[in-house]
């Protein structure tokens, strides 16, 4: 081969290698292939990567539902409740306009996670068929915290609640009926039976402990007076252990029984709470 025909068989095969290289990039980057590896991201939980992704595609095909949708389960995943509302203005045609259900669904369940109050939140769920309706405007009201309005609308909705979310209706409804210690009964029981108040808020621990202490203190001044009377100075050092001790115990009694009421319905919280984030 003549060196001139080298010369123009060069250029060519590195135009061509540029060209085969460039079309393998195209086809890396177009929808299928990014949206493919979008999901991948979420699959593996490295949401904010997902994010980043989902958020290119947003914007090289604004029009597609299917992203929108997983843009925002993304943020959702992600905990990224600054964009509450960004995530409705994403979704805000595909709910008001074409009435998706899994979009309505998809910005209720990011509302639910953030535990927004969003006035637009009822308005959405009513898009939705009874049952599911049901189980997002109970989840609502435990999610705030509004517990008494759990109650009453879970009472007024309960045949719908049963038959979708049992879980959730039996929950809301052992929480209402939940019995509570009482801290004025706590304080006068540790009066009568120094511990006895801890006892009865399941601290048996601090229980026994106090009784001990002012059992063996209040005995030790007892003898003390009684053998020296009044000038007693180990009299008056024990007597005086055992009335801060039993002052004490009073007030711990109480503070027992309102920390084991605050730990019920913690727990119940806490359970209401793996119930509607694992439904979703």
């Amino acid at each position: 081969m003549t060196p001139s025909g080298k010369k123009i068989i060069l250029p060519l095969a590195l135009s061509c290698i540029v060209m085969l290289s460039a079309g393998a990039q195209e086809n890396l980057l177009d929808y299928r292939n990014s949206l493919d590896f979008a999901r991948y991201l979420r699959s593996t939980r490295q949401y904010s990567f997902a994010m980043e992704e989902y958020e290119r595609l947003n914007f090289l095909w604004p029009g597609d539902t299917t992203i929108k949708l997983e843009l925002v389960q993304s943020y959702r995943l992600n905990g990224q409740c600054d964009r509450l509302d960004h995530s409705f203005s994403i979704l805000e045609d595909n709910i008001s306009r074409d009435k998706s259900i899994p979009a309505a669904k998809e910005y209720l369940a990011f509302s639910l996670t953030c535990k927004s109050g969003s006035e637009r939140f009822f308005d959405i769920a009513e898009m939705l068929r009874p049952g599911d309706r049901s189980f997002y405007e109970l989840s609502y009201f435990w999610v705030s915290g509004k517990h008494d309005s759990a109650f009453a609308y879970s009472s007024q909705n309960k045949e719908l609640i049963m038959a979708n979310n049992p879980g959730l209706y039996r929950l809301t409804s052992n929480f209402e009926n939940e019995k509570y210690k009482s801290p004025a009964l706590a304080v006068m029981m540790s009066a009568v039976i120094p511990g006895s108040g801890k006892a009865y808020s399941d601290r048996w621990g601090d229980a026994i402990v106090s009784f001990l202490f002012i059992g063996s203190n209040a005995w030790a001044a007892y003898r003390a007076f009684d053998r020296k009377g009044i000038k007693s100075v180990n009299g008056w050092i024990f007597g005086s252990l055992a009335f801060s001790f039993y002052s004490a115990n009073l007030w711990g009694s109480a503070k027992a029984a309102k920390t084991y009421n605050t730990d019920v319905r913690k727990r119940y919280q806490d359970n209401a709470e793996l119930i509607i984030y694992n439904s979703f």
